[in-house]
């Protein structure tokens, strides 16, 4: 194939466009996963969004973001119904694109306001959503423009409706996000001992997030199947781009990710939400009549 040929091969994988399902499915997929762990984080969004808890000072705070303004207490419960709220209005299928931009705002200033704090999450999230905010959306009854937001996309869709994207960049730019984040992980663990040592994997879960399970596990298992665990989720990480990237062998990546991440969640507990973000992304490689089929046997 020639250099030319090779371009248009590129540019058309980029920003042909795209029927949108698959976007559609991971915003709802990536909101599902921000709002268990919001709920879970919102049980002590007073050590995050008010003075009570510990922020670093203005002071303390030179060459870095500068701290913004905390809550007080009472404007807490607000903020958590307008930031809860846009993510079950997304998650209802009402007017999505619109209730994605508070929460980005929410998250950003979440972020923003504890960054000692932040999880890596929230940080991928807010990159998530903001391709999500800028993707461009058309409608066979719209033209070409943003979105439609006059009724739910379900009611949309039962009209026979069907929501496009005018380039399925935003999709590409997510798929290649979430196989950087393994790559780079794996990388990571190589210049570290993960190859040097089976133990590391064992004496990572006995952290602040280790569970009862990871517990029981250090006590009971051999160090055999402790390295057998960690050289595994190595192999899988490191492989993630040709896993991903290959139509035949998407289907280990998907059972092989699940189970890493399912560990990871069970040993690690808050870990967990982390886990469950990551995943969120696997839609982005599923197949448009995948996805039907699946929708319809959730409907």
């Amino acid at each position: 194939m020639s250099p030319a040929r090779w371009g248009r091969a590129a540019l058309a994988w980029a920003f042909e466009p795209d029927c949108g399902l698959r976007l559609q499915a991971f915003r709802w997929t990536l909101t599902f996963a921000l709002l268990v762990y919001t709920v879970a984080w919102s049980l002590d969004a007073g050590e995050w969004l008010t003075a009570a808890g510990y922020h670093v000072s203005p002071a303390a705070s030179r060459g870095f973001q500068l701290p913004v303004p905390l809550l007080p207490a009472a404007a807490v419960p607000v903020f958590l119904v307008i930031y809860i709220g846009s993510m079950v209005a997304v998650l209802s299928g009402l007017r999505p694109r619109l209730f994605c931009w508070p929460i980005f705002l929410g998250l950003l200033y979440v972020t923003a306001a504890d960054r000692l704090a932040a999880f890596s999450m929230n940080k991928i999230a807010l990159a998530a959503y903001a391709v999500l905010l800028l993707a461009p959306w058309a409608s066979a009854d719209a033209g070409v423009g943003s979105e439609p937001e006059g009724r739910g996309e379900r009611a949309r869709e039962a009209a026979g409706e069907q929501l496009e994207l005018r380039s399925r960049w935003p999709i590409r730019i997510l798929q290649i996000t979430l196989i950087l984040q393994y790559l780079g992980a794996g990388i990571c663990k190589l210049r570290g001992d993960w190859l040097e040592s089976g133990q590391v994997l064992s004496l990572q879960v006995q952290g602040v997030f280790m569970t009862d399970l990871a517990a029981w596990m250090v006590r009971a298992l051999p160090t055999w199947i402790w390295a057998g665990l960690q050289h595994g989720a190595l192999a899988f990480e490191l492989a993630a781009p040709l896993l991903f990237a290959s139509r035949r062998l998407r289907p280990l990546a998907f059972v092989w990710g699940v189970a890493m991440h399912l560990a990871i969640g069970l040993m690690m507990y808050r870990v967990g939400f982390f886990s469950l973000s990551v995943v969120a992304f696997y839609v982005l490689f599923l197949d448009a009549d995948t996805l039907r089929r699946l929708i319809g046997r959730a409907a």
